[in-house]
This record gives C-alpha cells, sequence and structure tokens, in this order.
C-alpha cells in the first residue's frame, strides 16, 4: 500500500512498532491505529522474540514503513553486518510502502537502494544523534549527501539540550533541498515536534500503547489530536 510521505502540511503521523505485543494488538483488532502509517521495527520485534519469519507475515489496513535499523543509531538488535540488515530490508521490500536506512551506511548498500527504487518504495535516509543537536552546517551536509545517495525523504532526530537547540531544526527545514523530516528528543522532544511540524517536517514518529519508542515522542493519538487543534486555530 503507497502513501504520500512527502505531502505538505499536515505531515504523515507514523506509528512505530518495536515489540511483538505492541504489534499483535495494533494489527489484529478490529481498531483502525491512530496514524497514517506502521513502522516494523524490525530489529525491536526480533529482540522482542519474533522470528523474521512471523514479520514477513504481517497483514496491515495502513501502509507499512520498513526499518531495520542498526545499534549505533537506536537500534535494538544486534547484527552481525549491514548486509545481514540489507537482505532483510531487502525480503520486507514487496511489503513496504517505504524503507528507512541511515544515511552513514546507504552507501554501502547500492542493490537495495536500486532494489527499492525499481520498486517505487521511497527511501527515508537518515542520521540520529542521542547527545546533542549537531550543528546546522553538518547537518546540511548530511542531507547533501543523502540525496547525492538516493534519498527522497532526508530524517534527523537529534538530542535538544536548551531551548536554542530547537531553533537548528527550524532553520534545518527552512533550507532543506527536498521533504525532510527533523525531530527532537529528550525532555524538549514533544514541543519540537509539533514545532518542526508547523515549519514543514513530512513525518513525525509517535508511539502506540505506554511506551515510545525513541525518547521525547508522543501518543499517536495525542499528536493528530494536537494537529487538528492548530488546525482548528489556524482556521
Amino acid at each position: 500500500m503507497k502513501y504520500n510521505i512527502s505531502r505538505p502540511y499536515p505531515p504523515c503521523i507514523v506509528g512505530s512498532v518495536a515489540d511483538a505485543d505492541t504489534l499483535r494488538h495494533v494489527v489484529y483488532t478490529d481498531q483502525t491505529p491512530d496514524c497514517d502509517m506502521i513502522e516494523l521495527r524490525v530489529d525491536g520485534l526480533l529482540r522482542s522474540g519474533m522470528s523474521f519469519h512471523e514479520i514477513e507475515q504481517v497483514q496491515a489496513t495502513l501502509p507499512l514503513l520498513v526499518t531495520v535499523r542498526t545499534p549505533e543509531e537506536g537500534g535494538l538488535y544486534p547484527f552481525a553486518n549491514v548486509q545481514e540488515r540489507a537482505e532483510l530490508a531487502m525480503r520486507l521490500l514487496p511489503r513496504a510502502a517505504a524503507l528507512d536506512w541511515e544515511i552513514a551506511h546507504m552507501e554501502a548498500v547500492p542493490q537495495l537502494v536500486a532494489a527499492a527504487k525499481k520498486a517505487g518504495v521511497p527511501i527515508i535516509a537518515s542520521a540520529h544523534d542521542f547527545g546533542q543537536t549537531p550543528a546546522l552546517e553538518q547537518l546540511g551536509a548530511l542531507e547533501y549527501r543523502a540525496r547525492e545517495l538516493g534519498a527522497d525523504v532526508v530524517k534527523f532526530a537529534f538530542f535538544l539540550n536548551q531551548a536554542e537547540d530547537m531553533q537548528v531544526g527550524v532553520n534545518l527545514l527552512r533550507q532543506a533541498s527536498g521533504p525532510m523530516a527533523v525531530m527532537g528528543m529528550g525532555k524538549l522532544g514533544p514541543v519540537s515536534r509539533l514545532l518542526y511540524a508547523q515549519h514543514g517536517s513530512c513525518l513525525v514518529y509517535g508511539y502506540f500503547g505506554a511506551a515510545p519508542t525513541a525518547p521525547g515522542q508522543w501518543s499517536t493519538t495525542l499528536f493528530r489530536a494536537a494537529l487538528a487543534s492548530l488546525q482548528h486555530q489556524e482556521a
């Protein structure tokens, strides 16, 4: 199932699923999840005890974003190497509406990038910093590199240590050369994600159930309500 992940405001709300129990609750109930797309965090699902065969069999009413995250960028499973991750992602491409892959590892998987392009699966090229907000110039250089390597959307998630750090994300969105998603992590993460949505971030990640999959996430339901409230005020 396809979805326009680079549409203008309001952003695509991605519900991130990183454990087997949450996935079963989200997918195998009659209630439609309160999001636009479901992220299958393959690393988290494997850690929680699901087999890859089970993951391949997942049926969902919403488009699936496939993410096979590396541990150094927040992944939850000790894959042997980048090629093992790429092989799993390749097997899931027929089910994917989008694929998330780290900018740092895109050059190592040209066959995966080519296969995604051939299948019409947008590539979200991502970078994560769990300790700080990188300089605007550094993030701009990463965006340029990601687009050179075939990114359709560039996604940055970084830790906000002070309120002033949030302006970096706003400036980054203003100078973006194409579709971009930006999100803050930490205590300032929730307010930053709402701010960045208003400044053109095309994706926002939320969680189902009781626990976020990254620091600073909203629940998908709360975020959708917040966006609706903002739209109502603007009208």
